[in-house]
C-alpha cells in the first residue's frame, strides 16, 4: 500500500493558522450572537447562524486538508 503524500511544511503551517483563526472567529461570533440575543434582533441572529455554519465548514475543510483529505461540500 503506498504511503500518503506528505504535505509541505508551509502548507501545514498555513492550515494550522487557518484553524487557529477559525477559533478566534468563533469566539467573536459568540460575542456577536450574545449581543444580538440581548438586543432581540432576529435578523442579525439569522445572519449569525448562517455565518456559524460557514465558519464550521471552513474549519472542517482546513482540518481535513491538514490530514491530507478532501471531501467535497455543497456551497450554499
Amino acid at each position: 500500500m503506498p504511503r500518503p503524500t506528505r504535505l509541505a511544511n508551509k502548507t501545514i503551517w498555513a492550515l494550522e493558522d487557518i484553524i487557529a483563526r477559525s477559533r478566534i472567529a468563533r469566539a467573536r461570533w459568540d460575542a456577536a450572537m450574545r449581543h444580538a440575543e440581548r438586543s432581540l434582533d432576529p435578523a442579525m441572529m439569522l445572519l449569525l447562524a448562517r455565518l456559524r455554519d460557514d465558519l464550521a465548514e471552513i474549519e472542517r475543510l482546513a482540518k481535513d486538508a491538514r490530514h491530507g483529505e478532501y471531501s467535497e461540500s455543497s456551497p450554499s
